[in-house]
């Protein structure tokens, strides 16, 4: 039925000429005592904006209304070349229906509504629903829902200040619901936004940025399943703004979003305990990603790509796995991250594991002055990681600490099998208990690690059941204070396979004994069933020494190698008194002046048994007189004592008895004529044992003055 012009109300009157002007009508002088607003009927909105009445003509730029009630659905839905529709400050109590339709612009500005569906809609401007709001209903039943999904905006969509909400627990959890929406400028939902449900962006393509700015999206379950927002998919040209005390109670979903600013949540606060806080799984982020935010629950970032800096100073990430918080799970799972930059955690507190396993991060990799907590489990997890520059556990050289002078790790940091293009430092660390694995004190762990540059170990904190493992690594130098980089002495070093091409330590003229007492430590304990004395720590020194030029300094860490294997690792006694014996005279082969004053020992020994013997009558000469000065005695002992050479001593003189020799009787055997120990056997018996011991002397003489066991520079 076709309006008739004469039927219309004073109101819709109103609203006639004032768009035949061209101008806004505004009912705000018109509102009643109550602030009652003017009312108008859907049905005449409809036929204006589709130019049905002749005698109503709308003119450029469109139809613009405000402070006004609009009673009846207003469906425009595929209506297509309809004007510019500004609703401002209105109360509509139904439907606005804009599916498939297409207008020129579209605001809602301040409006109180309850339900917007606007599915395919093509705005060719701005859509402006700042400030929008739930029509006033029953308590706890106020609702406000729009629907968009696959509209096209060719402008920016303004939502700052908009509150949504859903009425009751329907089952859909969508209060703004963009999925598939084009948006040419930015989406505002910013300056006090507020969503009670989920804001859905999944598959959204935001030509600008997307700006959160103070919003606060609440849609947390019992069951931490709720979703907050959902950007899944999404693709936002500019920067993604979570910043100004923007709120989430639920989850903030990006995975596999792709924002080609930065994506920014400084002071940001997301709770969903027991849940994800933060997915960025498989997102592309072609900016920083500015996260010093406090997120309670789980940050995913599995395969995410960050083209410059990932950024957690200051951060606060907790994944509590109990109401009481005594126990964490993983807070940080960035497992095969890539970051074009640094990865900046100084004075991060992450309470639960940080997982960074097979991470690639280009540039340095920082984590001072931070609070890694997850007793009982690794505080830090990054075996494989790649790191471009540095890798420091230290204090930002800023000064930057908001939580203190020092690193504190509870638990366990691993860095296993990294690969380190600069510098390995840790400076001013705690590192506490219960570590992984059932530790009882913290564990760093650097097993096979590889490192470019330094590692540099200063005052390192930590108790005395700790332990420190960087078997297999390989770095440049090692810089480090033995005093205070290694933790308390009883705490345990695995030094196995660790190799550095150079001492950087600031050294004294005793430095080697203070090296060797941290080679000891290593080894501190006895060896347990299945493991083995290792002498590769004490070659590893001895090399770096030898090439250095610290030829002293070699000599004795081998020596010490070799004293420290006869004492823990000699297969019984008799290994063990021949080891011994043989680093007491040649030192191992290592020690010249050792040999050499065993040699004049032994020859003054063989000089005193000689006049000794003689002295007795028991040297005698092939007719059976006493030698007396038919040999020289020290020549005699020479040529009993180098089996290889004949000074023609031995034929002119040898053991046995002058008929005046007053030599022992030896020890009578009953019934038989022999005799023990009697004088000339004794002497004869001392001088086999004599020659025996010189060949062995002269042997390891021989080795040790040519060099064989020592080390060959590099």
């Amino acid at each position: 039925m076709a309006f008739d012009a004469n039927e219309l109300s004073p109101h819709e009157h109103f609203v006639v000429e004032r768009t035949r002007d061209g101008e806004v009508a505004d009912f705000t002088p018109m509102a009643g005592p109550d602030g009652a607003k003017p009312a108008l009927r859907a049905g005449f909105l409809r036929r204006l904006m589709l130019g049905l009445e002749p005698s109503w003509p709308l003119r450029a730029p469109g139809l613009r209304i405000k402070a006004a009630r609009i009673e009846g659905g207003l469906n425009l839905a595929d209506c297509a070349g309809l004007p510019a529709l500004s609703l401002e400050a209105c109360d509509i109590a139904e439907t606005l229906d804009l599916s498939h339709a297409r207008l020129a612009r579209l605001s809602l500005k301040g409006c109180r509504l309850r339900r917007i569906i606007a599915t395919e809609a093509a705005i060719d401007g701005e859509f402006d629903l700042s400030g929008v709001a739930p029509l006033a209903g029953a308590p706890g039943h106020e609702s406000l829902t729009a629907r968009l999904d696959g509209a096209r905006i060719d402008g920016d969509m303004r939502a700052s200040g908009a509150k949504f909400a859903r009425a009751g627990d329907d089952g859909d959890h969508d209060v703004l619901f963009l999925q598939g929406a084009e948006i040419a400028g930015d989406l505002l939902l910013d300056d006090g936004f507020e969503a009670f449900g989920r804001v859905w962006l999944a598959g959204a393509r935001i030509g600008g940025g997307l700006i959160c700015d103070g919003a606060h999206l609440l849609n947390r379950g019992d069951d931490a399943k709720g979703q907050a927002l959902v950007g899944d998919g999404a693709r936002i040209g500019g920067a993604a703004s979570f910043r100004d005390k923007f709120r989430a109670e639920g989850e903030v979903s990006l995975l596999g979003a792709r924002i080609d600013g930065d994506l920014d949540l400084r002071g940001a606060i997301i709770r969903n305990e027991f849940g994800a806080a933060l997915a960025l799984t498989n997102a592309e982020i072609a900016g920083q990603a500015l996260c010093a935010a406090k997120l309670y629950g789980q940050v995913l970032a599995q395969g995410a790509r960050i083209a410059r800096n990932l950024d957690l100073r200051g951060a606060e990430i907790v994944h509590a796995l109990t109401p009481r918080a005594d126990t964490f799970g993983r807070a940080l799972d960035a497992a095969s991250l890539s970051v074009g930059g640094a990865a900046l955690l100084q004075g991060a507190s992450i309470k639960g594991e940080a997982f960074l396993a097979d991470a690639r991060i280009e540039g340095y990799f920082a984590l001072g002055g931070g609070r890694f907590i997850n007793g009982g489990g690794w505080a830090i997890r990054a075996p494989n990681v790649r790191v471009g520059g540095n890798l420091t556990l230290k204090l930002d050289e800023s000064g930057y600490a908001p939580r203190g002078q020092k690193t504190v790790i509870e638990g366990g940091a691993k860095f296993d099998r990294a690969q380190i293009a600069g510098a390995l430092v840790w400076l001013n660390l705690e590192l506490r208990g219960p570590g992984p694995d059932g530790a009882k004190g913290g564990v760093l762990s650097l097993a096979d690690a590889n490192i470019a540059g330094a590692l540099q170990a200063r005052n390192l904190a930590m108790q005395q059941d700790g332990r420190v493992d960087v078997s297999g690594l390989t770095c440049a130098a090692l810089d480090d204070d033995l005093k205070t980089g290694w933790g308390v002495d009883s705490a345990r070093l695995d030094l196995e396979g660790f190799s550095y091409g150079r001492l950087e330590s600031a050294g004294k003229d005793d430095r080697w004994r203070a090296r060797l007492a941290w080679l000891k430590r290593a080894q501190s304990r006895h060896l347990g069933e299945g493991e083995r004395f290792s002498p590769q720590p004490y070659a590893a020194l001895a090399q770096v020494y030898a090439r250095a030029g610290r030829r002293e300094d070699c000599r004795r860490v081998l020596l010490a190698m070799h004293d420290r294997r006869t004492l823990l690792a000699s297969a019984g006694p008799l290994t063990w008194a021949l080891s011994s014996a043989f680093g007491l005279i040649a030192g191992y082969g290592f020690a010249p002046i050792r040999a050499a004053r065993a040699l004049v020992l032994f020859l003054a020994l063989g000089v005193a048994g000689v006049l000794a013997m003689n002295g007795q009558g028991a040297l005698v000469t092939p007719q059976g007189r006493a030698c007396n000065g038919a040999i020289e005695p020290a020549l005699y002992a020479m040529d009993v004592m180098l089996p290889v050479i004949d000074l023609g001593q031995e034929s002119a003189c040898a053991p046995g008895a002058t008929p005046r020799a007053a030599l022992y009787a030896g020890i009578e055997v009953p019934d038989s004529e022999w005799r023990l120990f009697e004088g000339g056997a004794l002497w004869r018996w001392a001088h086999a044992l004599y020659a025996i011991l010189g060949a062995i002397l002269t042997a390891l003489a021989i080795i040790t003055f040519s060099g064989l066991m020592k080390p060959k520079e590099e």
